[in-house]
């Protein structure tokens, strides 16, 4: 891990906190899109990682049968 990633979790800790908070005007589909798009980018990296050439899609229980096929 390196010396920045602490604080970049810190970060998205404390957002996700405050978008929990939120009673009004929060918007939930956004929250929801990004997350999804986290979650498949992070995915997608670990395979590029890997080498593992993988299929156009924005699945990620297919993203993460992958993965686990090719586990490190």
């Amino acid at each position: 891990m390196s010396d920045t990633e602490p604080a970049v979790v810190a970060k998205v800790r404390q957002w996700a906190r405050h978008a929990l908070t939120l009673t009004s005007g929060c918007p939930h589909r956004l929250i929801a899109y990004h997350a999804q798009q986290c979650a498949e980018k992070y995915l997608k990296a670990y395979l590029v990682s890997a080498g593992v050439d993988f299929p156009y899609t924005h699945n990620i229980s297919r993203l993460l049968e992958l993965c686990e096929q090719h586990a490190v």
